[in-house]
């Protein structure tokens, strides 16, 4: 009797590092490990169009993006925006903050921090919409 005890605790004890053994085979197999592109790859895939590469704006379209100059103090919201901090740096507004307000989702940001993130990134880094550069004021019509 104490034999056929130790016989099956023995092949419990098997089965279990056999299913150990497999479950780690198994999820060793399921997320492979990246491998990085041979030398010279995007340079290859952008040439033939298959990469779209996404630049940022240009100096001219980001000067073109209207400023906020902040006037109340530390933690109030400017007229044009809701928010009483950066998103970019996470720093409150403070006085005389100067913001950039991008036209179509009316978010606000510092100024040096939003111009450097469009440099990179062509979308509001809140919501990813793309901003559109203001039109130019139109001449108002002379009067006679």
């Amino acid at each position: 009797m104490a034999a056929l005890e130790i016989a099956f605790a023995a092949i419990s004890v098997a089965v279990i590092i056999a299913i150990a053994y497999f479950l780690h085979t198994c999820s060793r197999e399921a997320t492979p490990v990246p491998m990085p592109p041979p030398p010279g790859a995007e340079e290859a895939a952008a040439a033939a169009g298959d990469v779209e590469m996404q630049a940022g704006m240009d100096e001219a379209a980001i000067s073109a993006l209207p400023k906020v100059v902040v006037r109340g103090g530390a933690g109030e919201a400017s007229a044009s925006s809701s928010s009483t901090s950066c998103a970019v740096c996470l720093g409150e507004y403070d006085r005389g903050d100067v913001l950039r307000v991008l036209p179509d989702c009316a978010h606000s940001f510092h100024r040096p921090c939003v111009d450097q993130w469009l440099r990179l990134r062509p979308s509001c880094p809140v919501c990813r919409t793309p901003p559109s550069t203001p039109a130019p004021a139109a001449p108002s019509p002379s009067q006679t």
